[in-house]
């Protein structure tokens, strides 16, 4: 059976969303990880008369790491901030041709930052680097999860630039706007 013209990547597209899927799964635990290490500190600090002296560096690693491992799934449900003044004005045939540019174009971005916060988790990790907190938390690993969401977001964004030549319409979430 011949595929669709439009899910003819599908083999390599769903995978990449499942993979998208539970990344953000993990990003959410650690948003719901920053509000339980900051009630305790609140709780400790109101309630114990002393403060908890990993909270706020911990707080600050999981927020790196929720935001990194949340971008592909937001990438996929068009949650990013798209411009679209020039592509809505453009007939279908252009809206594609903008859309497979402006990926490919967000691929290469995507490639940088990975290279990027890569190469600084390997330097962290060759350095023997530490946080200058009390709990001198080798720094490579929370790193290591800002290098996992950049792959992440990386192969979404490869996704999208597949599904823009197979000749589908990219999600975009703008139109909630238009609920409101």
């Amino acid at each position: 059976m011949p595929v669709s013209e439009d899910r003819k990547f599908s083999a390599i597209t769903n995978p990449i969303d499942q993979i998208s899927s539970y990344s953000c799964i993990i990003g959410g635990v650690c948003l719901v990880a920053i509000f339980a290490l900051i009630a305790a500190e609140i709780t400790a600090r109101n309630f114990l008369g002393t403060s908890l002296p990993f909270s706020w560096d911990f707080a600050a690693y999981m927020m790196g790491a929720c935001i990194f491992l949340s971008a592909g799934a937001t990438l996929k449900a068009g949650g990013h901030v798209r411009v679209t003044a020039l592509h809505d004005y453009l007939p279908p045939k252009g809206q594609q041709v903008l859309d497979a540019v402006a990926c490919l174009i967000g691929l290469a971005i995507a490639l940088v930052i990975l290279y990027a916060v890569s190469d600084m988790a390997m330097l962290s990790l060759k350095r023997g680097s530490t946080s200058s907190s009390v709990v001198r938390t080798p720094l490579w690993i929370p790193q290591g999860f800002m290098v996992v969401g950049a792959l992440v977001f990386t192969l979404q964004m490869f996704a999208q630039v597949l599904r823009t030549v197979g000749g589908e319409t990219l999600h975009n979430d703008a139109d909630i706007e238009d609920q409101l």
